[in-house]
């Protein structure tokens, strides 16, 4: 009989191809240089294009939580039965989806997407050990072009090589890839994805990434970016000394008490 940890980390594994395959359909009417436009004519003229872009969003959103999940559940059990390597391989896949779900936020290229990548690159800027990383996602000729290729081939060939050094295999069967499609194509019935923002124009307050609205909170609440970024990279500190640990309950207390706060701070702190 397969586990509950078992069953969610082949439903993740399903999420991921779905929302890898979506992306493929997409990704061939984007346009880095009209990157709006072509959006809009994603969502308008391309015959079922707002359908897979919507597969698309809700199956990495999906994926994502998924992915956090079953981190949650193997921290709940205690117990790790898997190498050094494949938990830093785990973690290392961690981070490459908050970056790739950020990135495709950004693709999107509405006023929200230009405040989420301004906000980033400002946080990035302003922290002296990170100024480098401004040359890998910054381009001064046409604004989403790096964001662009590391979305569609860079980070998806990381993460699925972290994937792989963490299960040894890039397999999920067809039931769990039905699965996942239907737990997407709920979400999309079930769910509106965030409005289009035309850039320029005036609005009140704009839409963040979920995983992102903390961090532009401590901005906007004066906090500094090295310590916005100091707070930011502690549960991957965490959970990186976590298997060598003695004293994994400690550490599991302190990723929940990070957890509540960054909740807080995302919803409540303006």
């Amino acid at each position: 009989m397969l586990n509950t940890s078992r069953f969610i980390s082949y439903l993740t594994m399903g999420l991921f191809f779905i929302s890898l395959l979506s992306g493929l359909i997409v990704v061939f009417a984007y346009h880095p240089s009209l990157a709006f436009q072509s959006v809009q004519q994603i969502n308008f003229l391309i015959p079922y294009g707002l359908f897979f872009r919507k597969l698309h969003y809700f199956s990495s959103e999906a994926f994502t939580l998924f992915l956090l999940l079953h981190v949650g559940l193997e921290l709940y059990k205690n117990k790790i039965n898997i190498t050094s390597a494949s938990w830093n391989y785990s973690i290392f896949g961690l981070i490459l989806v908050i970056v790739l779900m950020f990135s495709g936020f950004v693709l999107k290229a509405d006023l929200s997407a230009n405040g989420a990548a301004q906000v980033a690159f400002n946080l990035i800027k302003d922290t002296p050990f990170l100024k480098w990383m401004l040359n890998l996602i910054q381009d001064t000729t046409i604004f989403y072009y790096k964001f662009f290729v590391w979305h569609i081939i860079f980070l998806p060939l990381l993460l699925g090589y972290a994937i792989y050094k963490h299960i040894n295999s890039l397999h999920v069967s067809a039931q769990y890839l039905i699965i996942a499609l239907g737990i997407s194509a709920l979400a999309l019935i079930s769910f509106t994805m965030p409005s289009d923002i035309i850039p320029g124009e005036k609005v009140k307050d704009l839409t963040s990434p979920w995983f992102f609205k903390g961090a532009e909170n401590l901005l906007l609440n004066s906090w500094s970016a090295i310590s916005i970024n100091l707070f930011l990279s502690l549960p991957f500190f965490l959970l990186a000394i976590y298997y060598y640990s003695k004293h994994k309950n400690t550490i599991k207390i302190l990723l929940g008490i990070w957890l509540i706060t960054y909740i807080a701070v995302s919803i409540f702190l303006i």
